[in-house]
């Protein structure tokens, strides 16, 4: 007897009819099929299923009594089952024969028989019999092996579930039901033209039976596209079909009417086999592909559908349609463009008083789907920081005043001013806007620098020691002007991040608030507040200063020593417990970078009142060579995540602040010094200061003979090799020290004298606010102003509304009524009187918040035209960002009666509105 063979050397019929039999009767054996035609080879064994199967063909009636008789003579239980093959019927064979036959005579083969015995159906559709006679049958069997686990047929075997099985079966299409979106995200497979390609004839021919019940106007266009070789190319096909086939592209005459009609006799020659479908065939492929690119966008790495993207512009280019390709929400063609279109707009704008184009040219930038994906964010985000600096330039910053001015703006405005400087500063990959942000560099580091140059012109008094206003506190006060007084309140954490400067921490304090920390501040202070550092700004100096609680210069044992004796926190401590520092070398885990378990331990207990963490990422990364630019945080900065939640455990109030700050290396010279030097501060002894420095005396120069030489500009080093950056100097980014105060918003405690602030930021870091257009329809009483002329747009801003209606761009807020609108003026307070104002603050409960604060929020709208970003809102109405969203909760409850959307929050843009017409509705008012 010969091996089992592993291949199927029966025809797919015969295989299938006795799988069929097996299914139905596990035991049978002796199955005789009628087949009219020889095998190549006359006997075979195969496997069907879990059964081994021994088929000979018999070309006699002779032939099958023996194969019968010498099959019967083998041990039942070791025998494969037989299958007898041949052109004999029941008629022709004697009766001893049949009746050792299952089923007691030869089985002809059906195709519709043997599918209803292996799918399990009781009955089969007459449409598919009648009008598909045995092909549709004979696919199904073929790929039964595929799909019958996949498939529940029921009762009865249907038109719709033999075209899903045999999408299954033969075109690998999984999906329980059909859609363009699925289909098109099915034909992304790289497989997809092979099995396109292995389809029967007679399915090909039927393929729109299939296409047509889901995709009624699209089907035809889609079923070309398959067959005639572009299956692989479906998805960048329908995606130049927004484009091409769009209505406002037509509407907005964005394409000069011969080219358009050109251009789209060309795809139809190219991808429809020459047919003339109507719009309403094509429109529906560009809609869904457009769909499903965006659902990548916001779930895949841009690998994944870069080459689909890709495709897609190389398509429209050959259509001659590279124009317009250009001004898509989704190619990344039109995110390029945007760049180039922005730097053109900003270059502009540095140099002109008017900046709305290039604002125009940031949104649309921010709008393109591409923009929020890894490989563009830093260049969008960098175009965002370029922005800001150009709108710092026109409030036309001060460059002159005394030394606490310089610093109260520096406070303000000069942090996040060098924050920016210092993203564009290594320029971007786009060529044009690395030039643009060249030039814009140029022109903030030299208005930097005439700041510089006044302050080291005002630095005297700092050295002297002069009374400074409330929000500027000398770093040698920093312990009974901030730490002690906390710490007799609460347990308390002193966190000095090394070498931080004001930019550095405008970026922590922002990631602050994602870790549940709030910043509070005393009731007392309107406003931001800072340290002033000793002279010159050194770690031996100022840090030591910091943690004495006095002048003085010294390292680490200095440090701890001075701190643990300072009288008032020795009388807040207990004399078990007293204050401790822990620094760089107490801090990591042997073997690991982690926070080690025993200064956790501190730092989380409570018997520790007060306590010290000195952090010195940031110097560490200053005094190397790396070029690599760090965005500051909770994940870059080593251990500062670990310290504070220790902090939050122990429910500590934690202020955060460095012992100086630092300039950056930009484009800085050498100046080689001749005695006793720092990085940028040298000996008065070798001589006098030259026209970039500045020599400063008195009590708080901790140098020798009280007396200092310091570049007052930034672009000055004493030391010959290059750092990340330096410090010693006497620039503003070196003398003021931030300060921040913060607590967790996980545990729960009142400190008297204490309150949560918002982050500050400055009026030109946000994005200005544009007023909404007028709807005259919803104005209900009085005349309308009439809204100011928007100003000229760019060629690429006047197209760019074409794009948005092509690649599916979120329609706009509704028009709401001019705040200037003359309506009853007491409309606002008429409305806390509503019964259904009433009815809805009942049922908020204790949760809901108090009139007054509800009248100031609605009052803030009503000057705001009824819509706000977040930052403005936690800005005028002082609400942490912390508190933002469950404040705008709380309001919702009150005025979203009934689930309507009076007040809308959108959470991707960071937009409040509130529909006024609506709400006065509502509430009768």
């Amino acid at each position: 007897m010969p091996a089992m063979d592993p291949g199927n050397l029966l025809p797919i019929p015969i295989l299938t009819q006795l799988q069929a039999v097996f299914q139905r009767d596990p035991e049978a054996d002796c199955i005789a099929l009628v087949w009219p035609t020889e095998l190549p080879a006359s006997e075979v064994l195969v496997a069907v299923g879990p059964h081994r199967v021994r088929a000979v063909y018999c070309v006699s009636e002779l032939a099958l009594r023996e194969v019968l008789v010498a099959h019967q003579q083998q041990p039942a239980g070791k025998r494969p089952r037989l299958v007898l093959l041949s052109k004999f019927d029941g008629v022709h064979l004697a009766l001893d024969v049949l009746a050792r036959l299952w089923k007691n005579e030869p089985q002809r083969i059906s195709p519709w028989k043997t599918l209803q015995q292996l799918i399990r159906v009781r009955d089969i559709d007459p449409r598919l019999t009648r009008k598909h006679g045995r092909w549709i049958a004979e696919a199904l069997l073929s790929g039964y092996d595929r799909y019958h686990k996949k498939i529940t047929f029921g009762d009865v075997l249907d038109q719709e579930s033999a075209w899903r099985a045999i999408a299954i079966g033969h075109l690998h299409y999984q999906e329980p039901s059909l859609d363009l979106q699925s289909l098109l995200e099915w034909s992304a497979q790289d497989a997809v033209p092979g099995w396109v390609g292995a389809l029967p004839d007679e399915i090909k021919a039927n393929l729109g039976e299939w296409l047509a019940p889901a995709l009624p106007d699209s089907h035809e266009a889609v079923s070309t596209i398959l067959l005639n070789g572009q299956a692989g190319d479906l998805l960048p096909i329908a995606l130049a079909c927004s484009t091409l086939f769009s209505d406002a592209i037509e509407k907005q005459k964005a394409v000069e009417p011969a080219q358009l009609h050109g251009s789209r006799g060309v795809f139809r020659e190219r991808y429809l086999a020459g047919k003339t479908l109507p719009l309403k065939a094509l429109q529906p492929l560009g809609d869904a592909a457009t769909a499903l690119i965006g659902r990548w966008i916001a779930g895949r790495s841009f690998q994944c559908y870069e080459p689909v993207l890709a495709k897609t512009e190389q398509i429209l280019a050959s259509l001659d349609m590279q124009a317009q390709a250009q001004l898509s929400g989704l190619l990344t063609c039109g995110l390029q463009a945007r760049l180039s279109n922005f730097a053109c707009e900003l270059e502009a704008a540095a140099t002109q008083n008017d900046g709305a184009l290039a604002e125009q040219a940031l949104q649309q930038i921010k709008t393109h789907q591409l923009a929020g994906i890894g490989l563009f964010k830093d260049t969008v985000q960098r175009a965002e920081m370029a922005m800001r600096l150009v709108r710092w330039l026109k409030q036309r910053p001060i460059t002159t005043g005394t030394a606490a001015s310089l610093m109260i703006d520096y406070i303000d405005q000069g942090g996040f001013c060098d924050w920016a400087r210092t993203a564009i500063w290594s320029g971007d990959v786009h060529s044009e806007l690395n030039h643009v942000y060249k030039q814009l560099s140029e022109r903030v580091s030299e208005l930097r620098e005439r700041q510089n140059f006044a302050f080291g012109q005002q630095l005297a008094g700092i050295g002297r020691g002069d009374s400074l206003p409330a929000r500027l506190t000398p770093v040698e006060s920093a312990i009974d002007t901030v730490l002690a007084p906390l710490a007799e309140q609460s347990p308390a954490l002193l966190l000095v991040l090394d070498g931080m400067s004001e930019a550095v921490y405008r970026q922590l304090s922002g990631d602050l608030s994602r870790y549940n920390w709030l910043e509070i501040q005393s009731q007392a202070a309107s406003s931001d507040t800072c340290l002033v550092a000793a002279l010159p700004t050194r770690t031996q100096t100022s840090r030591c200063s910091l943690l004495s609680g006095a002048l003085s210069a010294g390292v680490a044992t200095d440090e701890k020593r001075a701190f643990a004796a300072h009288p008032r926190l020795k009388k807040i401590a207990s004399t078990k417990f007293p204050p401790r520092v822990f620094h760089k070398q107490d801090l990591s885990q042997p073997g690991s970078g982690s926070l080690r378990s025993d200064v956790r331990g501190v730092i989380a207990g409570t018997e520790h009142r007060v306590l010290a963490v000195v952090i010195n990422a940031i110097d560490d990364q200053l005094s190397s060579s790396s070029q690599v630019n760090v965005e500051w945080g909770f994940e870059s900065i080593a251990l500062l995540r670990q310290v504070m939640d220790a902090a939050r455990e122990a429910g500590r109030v934690v202020v955060i602040t460095s012992d100086h700050g630092h300039v950056l290396d930009h484009d800085s010279v050498f100046q080689p010094p001749s005695g006793e030097y720092g990085e940028r501060y040298r000996s008065v002894a070798e001589g006098a200061p030259s026209e970039l420095e500045v020599k400063v005396s008195g009590k708080r120069v901790l140098a020798p003979g009280q007396s200092v030489i310091l570049p007052w500009s930034e672009r000055l080093r004493y030391t010959r090799g290059k750092s990340h950056g330096y410090h010693g100097g006497a620039s503003l980014q070196e003398v003021v020290i931030p300060l921040g105060v913060f607590v967790n918003a996980s545990v729960r405690q009142h400190l008297d004298g204490w309150q949560e602030v918002p982050r500050r930021l400055p009026d030109w870091w946000l994005v200005p606010q544009q007023p909404l257009r007028v709807n005259d329809s919803k104005v209900e009483s009085g005349v309308v102003n009439r809204a100011p002329k928007a100003p000229a747009r760019s060629k690429l801003a006047a197209v760019s509304e074409v794009v948005d209606d092509m690649f599916g761009a979120a329609e706009s807020a509704p028009a709401q009524p001019d705040a200037s609108t003359p309506l009853e003026a007491d409309w606002i307070d008429r409305f806390l009187e509503s019964s259904v104002y009433q009815q809805a603050r009942q049922r908020a409960g204790r949760t809901a918040i108090s009139d007054d604060d509800l009248l100031k929020f609605i009052r803030l709208l009503q000057a705001q035209q009824w819509q706000i970003m977040e930052a403005t809102l936690c800005r005028e109405l002082q609400i942490p960002k912390l508190r933002v969203r469950g404040f705008l909760s709380n309001i919702q409850k009150l005025l979203n009666v009934d689930g309507y959307p009076i007040l809308s929050v959108d959470r991707e843009s960071q937009t409040i509105r509130l529909n006024v017409s609506d709400f006065r509705k509502q509430f009768e008012v």
